[in-house]
């Protein structure tokens, strides 16, 4: 007998680590990466990132330095050490999507928060 196929792929959940930053950001990060279908765990900072990090487990890791910058930057240095393979992005300077009228008129449009989207989404 023959198993008839699923006609949805069945594909595991991507999972992505928000450390630190302003908690609106955070919370505007973590809804834009959910509507993607993009399991998100945010954490405060540092310490509650270094508990919550599981090896193997996240595909990408957020790092907010605006903030705390020398501790995000140990932070970093121990996980890239430990674990060379783990994505990890800086999160630096002000979101791209948070303005149309931000300064930077071929960051503001939504075509642009689309494609760092889409590139963050690639990478995970």
């Amino acid at each position: 007998m023959f198993r008839e196929a699923s006609t949805r792929p069945q594909l595991s959940a991507k999972n992505v680590l928000i450390v630190g930053g302003n908690g609106i950001l955070q919370d505007l990060r973590a809804r834009l990466l959910r509507d993607q279908g993009i399991q998100v765990h945010a954490v405060n900072g540092v310490e509650e990132a270094e508990l919550a990090w599981v090896p193997s487990f996240f595909d990408l890791v957020l790092l907010d330095v605006r903030r705390r910058s020398k501790e995000a930057l140990t932070f970093y240095s121990r996980l890239r050490r430990r674990h060379p393979n783990q994505r990890i992005f800086f999160l630096v300077g002000p979101p791209q999507y948070i303005s149309a009228s931000y300064a930077e008129p071929h960051i503001s449009t939504l075509d642009d928060v689309e494609q760092d989207y889409s590139r963050i989404k690639q990478a995970v």
